[in-house]
């Protein structure tokens, strides 16, 4: 069996060495490996989430704190919300 090549031996290869993503088979040896460019593209999705979640709950935070402010300045003196108890077992 001369020709199979182990998955141990491949570990063995491995170990230790960073994994690079290969556009082609036929790079020369001297010529620099480029990372991945995916990696990039997650970092940015990820960064553009968490964006957008901020801004959501920063309107969220702003509408609450309006409705409370315009209850106010019309006077009003209950405009706290207050939480219903909850029967349990009815």
């Amino acid at each position: 069996m001369a020709g199979v090549t182990s998955p141990r031996i491949i570990a063995r290869l491995l170990r230790g060495r960073e994994l690079y993503f290969v556009a082609g088979e036929d790079l020369q040896p001297d010529m620099p490996r480029v990372p991945d460019p995916r990696r990039a593209a997650v970092v940015g999705l990820v960064i553009t989430v968490l964006l957008v979640l901020g801004g959501v709950l920063l309107v969220h935070v702003l509408t609450r704190t309006a409705k409370l402010q315009d209850c106010v300045m019309s006077g009003r003196t209950n405009c706290a919300p207050i939480a219903a108890p909850v029967e349990i077992g009815g």
